[in-house]
């Protein structure tokens, strides 16, 4: 694309993030199009919003205006043409709108009070057990009062003496911690429901809570201990792997296994390969056990498991041998942090909060609060309990009370059959995914009223915050530029015939001059140019990256999981590095057959070829016999080598340069005179040349040499579509600027870009 229509998009870019104070009725105009002014406010948010930016600079204002004369000249022209009436036009700037609306839907007080209240929580850490009676999605409001009775029940039950143990083995229907006498352990802030959390923190240790309503059911909330925070650990571990329910004689197994281990590891044999010696963890074995997530008391398995890590105090430490419901495991502590400053954890505070069903109920109840107050909502208590008393009867759609007003906001009602049918629309909605619940009336009604306030500001959101009717305009006036340019410019410029037609017009702007292609190194030492000239000489290069050989039993060219592992990770590779190359050689042990070398490298070439690598960058090669790695241990020589090539210059240059930068630069294209220093000072025939400039060892090979030429329609493409685009552009601006006048009020103008 020309650098105009570079610009322009840079413009739309900026636009988005500019906003207007003020309308062109009340402001001053700095440029009119047809017969819409440009308020001056509008043209100088935008002007020192690119010049912050370094977009614009002063030197080059004029060029600047006559860019966002353009920009605002398409804008017009698309509105003439009725693109901003089109379907496709209102559906992605209401998407847009949507999602722009979502910050100014938030009570963001709230928010931030819920983002403070979270992280005090965190500076500690909360022991609680609890009794469960859960409560089904659509449970009837009788089932749910005998649920609450129950729970209330067992709780003074426990005040007069019970214990809240035995009750809670008795009664809990959590099965995972009722044999517990209901106990959780720590459990992590965040993780789960806020009432819930909420009764953990407000109780004092010792104390059981109040009954307590989650979308799972009823709980009461004993604390069994409070202490402060111990921070996060990052974790490896050893794992030999055991049920539960396994028999005695596999339990007993399982753990001197795990003795062996720690004995080892007490010895002071590396973590690391005692891991990938033993370790059941298929996942972990082979990077030292290491555990992907940072750990909190809450998010481990048990409270043993916690005190046991927690314990360790140095990096490297490792635990005595702790059984789970996984089996045994000893842990290393690979890193320890303490708790987060605020500034730092509160993104992913705000994060988890947003996400939050529980909290953002809480959020959007005070914002709906808020609105109410701030919109006049007034309630009409008479017809509101006319619309319960009716709510279940049979309705023939003219009764009088349909049409009554049940709320009014700013003097907008709503009325009793507005509110009908948004519960049947919900019903229905809820009964397509089979989340359909028994609400009650007044359940309904709340939702109602809570929809209709929200609705009612993302409506008003353009009257009540500039900024965002800005926002909003300025992406209307961005989707209309792209438009217009995509339907006059981009797609017209991409016709073949117009594009060969613009070339044959205009062939003597596209010339080669006297140029040649040629193949330059250029390094800082003698020794490097001598070793780089020799990987050079001819593509594929050999890389000095390395690839441990893949070995197979004995006459087998089966993949272990090992080698499964170790394939995976060679397609990642190629697949990451696109100009490499990569040669299979199968090798053999004497006293294994003759085939099954050329058996392994096929199978392995197969292999990569059926995860999408192309057959033209392997290079398979059988070596037989003959080239046996050792004679004492012969599983060595039953293997597959791996070497890496590549096509790319720059992959030899990384290698050089990363020991030493800038010892090696190299390129191969075609240069023309003023294109490289280097290349100017030779001779331009033919051939090799080695000389010395600068400090810097010179290699050229000359391949070949071009006379001036005609470039064909193929080799110009690039630059035809380049040229049309703007020609095209020129054009269409021309025909605007005198179908839609543009006049500038220069005085105004002025002293914007002064």
């Amino acid at each position: 694309m020309n650098y105009k229509l570079k610009f322009l998009y840079s413009v739309i870019t900026f636009l988005l993030l500019g906003f207007y104070t003020t309308t062109a009725q009340i402001e001053p105009y700095a440029i009119k199009i047809g017969n819409q002014n440009i308020p001056s406010a509008e043209l100088s948010q935008t002007y020192r919003k690119l010049l912050q930016s370094d977009s614009v600079k002063k030197d080059n204002r004029k060029e600047f205006l006559d860019n966002y004369i353009n920009y605002k000249l398409m804008v017009y022209a698309a509105q003439k043409m009725g693109k901003d009436t089109t379907k496709a036009f209102r559906e992605e700037i209401n998407s847009y709108r949507k999602e722009l609306a979502t910050p100014f839907l938030v009570d963001k007080v709230m928010l931030e009070k819920l983002i403070q209240e979270t992280y005090e929580r965190m500076r500690e850490e909360v022991r609680v057990a609890h009794i469960f009676i859960p409560v089904p999605n659509n449970a009837s409001p009788a089932d749910t009062m005998m649920a609450y009775d129950d729970i209330r029940t067992l709780r003074l039950r426990i005040l007069k003496g019970e214990s809240f143990e035995q009750i809670a083995k008795n009664y809990s229907q959590d099965a995972k911690t009722a044999e517990k006498g209901g106990d959780l352990g720590f459990i992590a802030v965040l993780d789960n429901h806020y009432a819930f959390e909420s009764a953990a923190y407000h109780t004092p240790k010792g104390e059981v809570s109040l009954p307590i309503r989650t979308d799972k059911g009823y709980h009461l909330v004993k604390v069994l201990e409070k202490r402060s925070t111990r921070g996060k650990v990052k974790l490896a571990h050893i794992l030999i792997s055991v049920a539960p329910n396994a028999n005695a004689e596999t339990m007993a197994a399982a753990k001197k296994k795990i003795e062996e281990v720690h004995g080892y590891l007490k010895k002071g044999e590396p973590f690391e390969g005692v891991c990938k010696v033993f370790s059941n963890d298929v996942k972990t074995k082979d990077r030292g056990g290491v555990l992907n997530r940072w750990y909190e008391a809450g998010t481990l398995i048990d409270e043993k498991m916690a005190e046991a890590v927690f314990n360790m105090k140095d990096k490297g430490d490792f635990t005595n041998p702790v059984q789970t419901s996984l089996g045994w495991h000893i842990f290393k502590l690979v890193e320890k942090k303490a708790l987060l400053k605020f500034d730092e954890l509160a993104p992913f505070i705000r994060q988890k909060i947003t996400s939050d069903a529980s909290r953002g109920t809480i959020i959007k109840g005070n914002l709906v609060k808020r609105l109410k107050k701030d919109n006049n909502f007034q309630e009409s208590v008479s017809v509101k309990q006319e619309a319960f008393d009716n709510f279940y009867k049979d309705r023939i759609g003219n009764e009088d009370y349909l049409s009554k007003a049940i709320f009014n906001i700013n003097q907008n009602p709503s009325t009793v059959r507005e509110f009908y049918n948004f519960v049947t629309r919900q019903q229905r909605q809820l009964a397509k995914i089979g989340a359909l619940n028994d609400k009650s009336e007044k359940d309904w009604y709340n939702l109602f009223v809570e929809d209709r306030v929200l609705r009612y500001e993302e409506s008003n959101l353009e009257i009540k915050y500039p900024e965002f009717r800005a926002d909003v305009q300025d992406y209307r006036d961005g989707i209309l530029q792209k438009d217009f340019l995509n339907d006059n410019i981009l797609e017209k410029s991409l016709d073949s015939l117009a594009q060969l037609r613009y070339f044959n017009q205009n062939a003597q702007n596209y010339q080669y001059t006297n140029r040649v292609f040629a193949k330059l190194v250029t390094t800082d030492r003698r020794e490097t140019m001598e070793q780089t000239k020799a990987i050079l000489a001819k593509a594929p290069y050999p890389m000095n990256r390395r690839f441990p050989e893949i070995y197979f039993e004995k006459d087998k060219s089966d993949f272990s999981p090992d080698a499964q592992k170790m394939l995976y990770d060679l397609t990642v590779i190629l697949v990451k590095n696109r100009d490499y190359t990569v040669e299979i050689t199968g090798n053999s042990d004497p006293e294994e057959s003759e085939t099954v070398s050329a058996q392994r490298a096929r199978k392995i070439v197969n292999y990569l070829i059926n995860k999408g690598i192309s057959p033209m960058r392997i290079i398979e090669k059988d070596d037989g016999k003959y080239k046996p790695v050792s004679k004492t241990d012969r599983n060595k020589n039953m293997r597959v080598g791996v070497k890496f090539f590549s096509n790319s210059m720059e992959d030899v240059v990384k290698k050089y340069n990363a020991l030493k930068p800038n010892s090696l630069t190299a390129e191969e294209h075609f240069f023309k005179k003023g294109d490289n220093e280097f290349v100017d000072m030779a001779n331009w025939t033919v051939g090799e040349s080695n000389f010395e400039n600068k400090g810097r060892q010179v290699w050229l090979n000359i391949q070949k040499v071009e006379e001036p030429r005609a470039k064909t329609f193929k080799e110009a493409r690039g630059q035809v579509i380049k040229d049309y685009q703007k020609q095209l552009m020129d054009n269409w601006l021309n025909q605007l600027k005198a179908k839609y006048p543009v006049s500038i009020n220069q005085e105004e103008v002025n002293k914007i870009l002064d």
